[in-house]
């Protein structure tokens, strides 16, 4: 039985959570020992952040979309 999308689709958005998080602070990290570099990191994690949340959104929207035309329903009630 397969899992349903949104839960592979949280798994991955969690994973990717951790690793923007990850990326932010080995740059905080990096600013306090004087690092090349350190800000590229904070740049890159928080793209990764904005990133996850605009591609969730968009997939639960796309589902969303998908599944009311299937039942010809309103998804809103």
């Amino acid at each position: 039985m397969t899992k349903p999308s949104w839960k592979i689709r949280r798994r991955v958005v969690w994973t990717s959570v951790a690793v923007g998080i990850l990326l932010i602070v080995s740059g905080i990290l990096a600013v306090f020992q004087d690092r090349m570099g350190a800000g590229d990191l904070i740049a890159g994690g928080v793209a990764l952040l904005t990133l996850i949340a605009s591609a969730y959104i968009g997939g639960a929207v796309a589902e969303d979309v998908r599944l009311s035309r299937i039942d010809e329903g309103n998804p809103d009630g």
